[in-house]
């Protein structure tokens, strides 16, 4: 039987940048997941924006309803209206994923030739509240910071100098994504899952996750491990995008979440860190040779990434997009 892979927790602060790479790429060549420590974001920053997400989803549904997520892919996001349609390893999912989210996305300027007209690049919408727009905003630029802070890192983890993927972030592609599961009632498996068994679409997701668990990743023999919280960590993994940059030889490794109690809602924070729009990605030819050529065509991130999302949340093709 296939070991089931570990999740290392690397520290940060703690190694030169050389290692650093190495332990990330080491850790993407396994689960695909690791844990970061030492990663520099404030502890009561981070303790606001959960109490925030609380908050925000506590609110009365009409609240929420009137930032319903528009074209743009920026707002709330009801329960139970996003379902696993186009994924790289999965079949459609039977059932809508039990969770409910509110999305930020990167601020674009309304003299942005692309603005209202281009994939994602739209207004973000707020609830009126002035507390959760400081909080938000501020652990977004932060943990926006830290992405970029682990680029070296993973342009040594994949082979090339350490300034390699800075010009595909020139201006990132980001989703700050607050996510509340509600208790799952005992005995209704079709509730059993907070978010069906997926991989992620882009780059690299930094999660922060509360107290309560529920994360779980696929081992190459097909079992799930559980991802549990360790205090004061993020958990980060690599996405599909990533994945194609090595012609899969770093793993975008399936997860789910499983609602775990009957009585207590589950929340966590992800921000999701992508590539420009424009920017093209193509198999580095350090992953590929006879035996092994590119598994994947170049692609636009932009034709990508939005044929993924309209698959999956439909209300973006279907609904009348709100200012």
């Amino acid at each position: 039987m296939a070991k089931e892979p570990d999740i290392p927790i690397i520290d940060f602060a703690g190694h030169d940048e050389t290692e650093l790479a190495a332990r990330i790429s080491a850790a993407c060549l396994n689960s695909g997941f690791f844990y970061l420590v030492n990663h520099g974001l404030d502890f009561h920053l981070m303790a606001a924006v959960f109490a925030q997400n609380r908050r925000f989803h506590d609110r009365p549904l009409a609240e929420k309803v009137a930032i319903k997520l528009n074209h743009w892919h920026r707002g709330y996001q009801g329960l139970a209206t996003s379902k696993l349609v186009s994924s790289a390893r999965f079949a459609p999912a039977p059932r809508a994923n039990q969770l409910e989210s509110f999305f930020l996305r990167q601020e674009v300027p309304t003299d942005d030739p692309d603005y209202l007209t281009g994939a994602l690049k739209g207004p973000n919408q707020w609830p009126d509240d002035a507390d959760f727009q400081d909080v938000v905003r501020r652990y977004d630029t932060a943990v926006r910071g830290l992405a970029t802070a682990l680029l070296p890192a993973f342009a040594l983890a994949v082979g090339e100098g350490r300034d390699f993927f800075l010009p595909f972030f020139d201006n990132a592609t980001t989703a700050l994504r607050l996510i509340h599961y509600p208790p799952a009632p005992v005995g209704q498996a079709d509730r059993a899952y907070g978010i069906h068994p997926h991989t992620d679409y882009g780059f690299i997701t930094i999660l922060a996750q509360d107290e309560i668990g529920g994360l779980e990743l696929q081992g190459p023999g097909g079992g799930w491990l559980p991802a549990p919280p360790v205090p004061g960590a993020l958990i980060i993994n690599i996405g599909d995008a990533m994945a194609r940059w090595t012609n899969d030889v770093f793993n975008s490794t399936p997860h789910r979440v499983i609602s775990p109690t009957a009585d207590t809602s589950r929340y966590s924070v992800a921000l999701f860190f992508d590539p420009d729009m424009a920017a093209t990605i193509r198999c580095l030819d350090q992953f590929t040779d006879a035996a092994r050529p590119p598994q994947h065509d170049a692609i636009r991130f932009g034709d990508y990434i939005e044929e993924r999302l309209n698959s999956n949340y439909p209300d973006r093709v279907t609904g009348v997009a709100s200012l």
